[in-house]
This record gives structure tokens, sequence and C-alpha cells, in this order.
């Protein structure tokens, strides 16, 4: 398995590096969402379907930029009804208050703007979202959408990809198209003050997610790379700032460029097992992306440190965190490092959610999603694999620091 794996993410490497994948005009700052209406003038809009959360509405945060919309002669229609982890009903929903409407504004999280590019996609192409997902599925070339993240994290406002979750069979499935990166991006950090101390961590802990797995990708280029040092070293200087000042708009800025890079890094060289693993997880027991990549990220670099020894101890150097002579020990100093953030941070070391007896379902769904299509640096066995899970699922909580080791090797 692990053979045929290795040879067909070979042969899917030039045709994802031939694939050019556009970044959206780019608008950061606070006070930006402003922008808005001029984007929409500008592009000769007519009408808008507004996509948000219904605590966005209720807040007023938007009345501003609804109002100067509609000063500029654009029309508007809002859908508020997204949920955490959007499920293709959600995207069908969204599609009937798009009637008329030649562009969308999305507001929110990661799960209003992949719904938001799901529905772009799908109003266009005539299909249900349903029969978008998957790789290069869409056909046309989705309604102009202009993506504003309300927390540091997803990066999907310039990713290729959209997760919406299947109630059938409760996975999350994907659909990825270059064809999906939004129009424009706003970063605007006024938007991602107020989010609790636990939303920030994950989604930073995404972003850092995103950023690392995309950095021992397979798929790596030397731009990749770049994005993805960007953003690492970033997130580990600005998140403890934000944590300690939550006002900062600066820091918070940084954050949302952070995730930015970090979504750029990984369009382009792909995510691994951190990833399948926690879709598999929170498709099934709906434990929050953000904190199951938390929980799982450091066990999964740990297992990849025989291979990524180089990679980490630069990681080390770049972020401040060890100076030792010796690159096994700077290397082993940055996976110290992530265990300690989480630690610090607050994030639990189990997903109380996710059962023991589910562990052997969640390798399955996993290795499905993740062999063969995403270029990891070194292959999980199922024992491996199990051996990891035990550590993070429900049960009592036991010491996995530093010391998480990397038994089981072997295929069975």
């Amino acid at each position: 398995m692990r053979c045929f794996s290795r040879i067909m993410v070979a042969v899917r490497k030039p045709i994802v590096q031939a694939v050019a994948k556009p970044t959206p005009l780019t608008y950061i700052g606070a006070g930006r969402l402003r922008e808005t209406a001029a984007l929409l003038r500008t592009a000769a809009r007519e009408k808008a379907l507004v996509m948000t959360t219904p605590g966005m509405m209720r807040r007023g945060q938007l009345d501003g930029m609804l109002a100067e919309i509609r000063a500029a002669g654009i029309q508007t229609a809002v859908f508020d009804r997204v949920s955490p982890d959007p499920t293709f009903g959600i995207v069908e929903e969204a599609k009937a208050c798009a009637e008329g409407c030649d562009a969308i504004v999305a507001v929110g999280g990661g799960s209003v703007l992949d719904a938001a590019k799901a529905v772009a996609a799908s109003v266009t192409d005539g299909r249900p979202a349903e029969r978008l997902a998957g790789t290069l599925k869409v056909r046309r070339e989705p309604l102009m959408l202009i993506a504003v993240p309300t927390t540091a994290g997803t990066g999907s406002e310039t990713t290729i990809a959209a997760v919406i979750s299947d109630t059938a069979t409760h996975a999350k499935r994907q659909l990825l198209d270059p064809k999906l990166v939004p129009f424009a991006a706003i970063l605007d950090p006024e938007l991602t003050v107020g989010l609790p101390q636990s939303n920030t961590v994950q989604t930073a802990m995404d972003a850092l997610t995103h950023a690392l797995e995309a950095y021992v990708s397979a798929y790596a280029t030397a731009q990749t790379d770049r994005y993805a040092e960007m953003a690492v070293r970033i997130l580990y200087e600005e998140l403890p700032q934000v944590l300690d000042n939550p006002k900062d708009l600066k820091a918070r800025e940084q954050l949302l460029v952070a995730s930015f890079l970090a979504g750029m890094a990984f369009s382009r060289a792909y995510v691994g097992y951190v990833h399948a693993y926690a879709h598999a997880i929170g498709g099934r027991f709906g434990v929050p992306h953000g904190l199951a990549n938390a929980v799982l990220l450091p066990h999964v670099m740990e297992y990849y440190l025989p291979v990524c020894q180089k990679r980490f101890a630069r990681l080390a150097e770049l972020c401040g965190v060890s100076d030792d002579a010796e690159e096994a020990a700077r290397a082993k100093d940055f996976l110290r490092s992530l265990y300690e953030r989480n630690e610090t941070f607050g994030v639990p070391r189990r997903l109380e959610q996710f059962p023991a007896g589910a562990i052997e379902d969640v390798i399955t769904a996993a290795f499905r999603e993740c062999h063969g299509v995403y270029p990891v640096p070194r292959y999980y066995s199922r024992a491996a694999a199990r051996a990891l899970l035990e550590r993070v699922c429900a049960g009592p909580d036991e010491q996995t620091g530093q010391n998480a080791r990397t038994e089981g090797d072997s295929e069975k």
C-alpha cells in the first residue's frame, strides 16, 4: 500500500505543480471591510449575496458594510444560517437565496468561507455542490467571491479548497479546484477582536498545521517553503502577544497574514496525516477542526522526525526556540516547543469526544483520504496510527509530552 501511494503521489506531482493557483486581490488592515462596496462597484456587480453567521448579524458587525453596498446602488440578499462544519444541505439553502446574484461576500470563519466557495461554484456550474466534491470538478468560473475571514486559521480566503460535511456518511468532503480561489480577500483585524481565547488558539493552530504540513510535504518548493517559514515564525511570535493583549490590532493583523501565507503554502504543497485524522474524527464526532489539528500536530510531526530533522532544525532557529550546535538537538527542541505551546495555550492532551472504540474506523477513513493523494514524508502503518490515536482519544489523562514514541512502525 505504501509503495502504491508513493507511486500515485509521484505521478500526480507534475500535474499538481503545473496547475496555476491564482492569488486573490488582498486588502490588509483595520477598517478594510469598507473596501467591499468599492470592489463590487468597480466590478460592476448588481446584486450580492452576503453569507455570514447569525452572531455576526445579531451583533450588527455588518450593518455598516451592508449600508455602504446598498448606497452604491447594489442590491443585497443575506444568508446568515451558516453553522460550523457546513453541510451540503446548508449550501443548497444558501443557493436558493442567490437568485439573481452576480457576487458573493462571505464574512466569517472557515465554515462560512468554505460554504460560500461551494455556493459560488455550484450556482454557475449548474450542479449540486455534492457533485463538485473531488479534484478539478468545477467546470465554469464561479460567482465573484469576496472573502473576509473573521478568524486567523483556515486560510480559506486564498486556498483552492472547500470542505463540506456529508450528513449521510458523516465524512468531510473536499472540493479542490483553483477556480475556488476567491476574487478578493480582506484581512481586517477589527473583525477578530472579541474572539474567545480558545477560538483564537484553535484557529491559529489550524494555520500552524497548514504551514508545517506544507513544509514537510514531498511537493514543497522554494516558494512554498518561504510562505510556510514566514507563517510559522509569525505564529510563534504573535500568538502569545494576542493572548496577552487581545485588543492588539497589529498582532491580530499579523495572525491573519500568517493564516493567509499558510493557505498559500498548502494550496500548492498540500496537507497530510494531521488533516486526514482530523477530518475523520471531526466528521464523525463533531470535534472542532482546529482543536483536532492542535492535539494531533505534535505527535504527527514527531513521527516525521527521522526524515524531517533538517527542516525542523531550521524552524527551531527561525522561531528562536533553539541555538544548539547540533542539528538533531535543534530539531528535537522544535518538536518539544510544539508540545509546550499546547500546554501553555490550554490545548487538551486528548479529544474527549473521540471514543477509543472508533479508532479503527478513523484509521480506515484517514488512510483512504491520505494515501495516494497527500504527499506525506513518511507513511503510517495501521499499528503506528493505532498507537497515535490511542494517545489522543478519550481516556485517562496521561503524560504524552515530548516522549511520544513512533512505535509500531511496521506494516500490519
